[in-house]
C-alpha cells in the first residue's frame, strides 16, 4: 500500500470516528485487515485519534465507544506485537495524563 493509500485510511477513520453511524465499523475492519501495510507511527496516531475524539463518541451511545475501543486495543495489541515498547509507554503516560484507559 502507497503512502498516499494508508492517508486515505487514516483520514476515513477522522471522518468515521464521530459520527453515529456504521462508519466507524466498517472503516475500522477495512484498517485491521491492511494492519501490517501501516507504520508504527501511524498506529500510534490512531489510537491518539480514538481519544481526541471520545466526547462526541459519548453521545452516539455505548455501541460507537465499545467499536473504538475494540479498535484501539487492537491497535495496542498490534504495536506489542511489533515490540514498539516505546511508543506503548508513551501511549501509557498520555492515556495517565488525560484520565482515560
Amino acid at each position: 500500500m502507497t503512502k498516499d493509500e494508508r492517508a486515505v485510511y487514516v483520514f476515513a477513520l477522522r471522518y468515521a470516528l464521530p459520527r453515529h453511524s456504521y462508519a466507524l465499523s466498517i472503516v475500522s475492519q477495512m484498517i485491521l485487515s491492511r494492519l501490517n501495510d501501516f507504520e508504527d507511527w501511524e498506529l500510534d496516531g490512531m489510537i491518539r485519534d480514538c481519544w481526541i475524539y471520545y466526547p462526541s463518541l459519548d453521545c452516539g451511545g455505548d455501541i460507537d465507544r465499545r467499536c473504538a475501543d475494540d479498535f484501539k486495543n487492537k491497535l495496542l495489541a498490534e504495536l506489542s506485537k511489533r515490540g514498539r515498547d516505546d511508543l506503548l509507554s508513551r501511549i501509557k503516560d498520555e492515556a495517565e495524563r488525560r484520565g482515560m484507559e
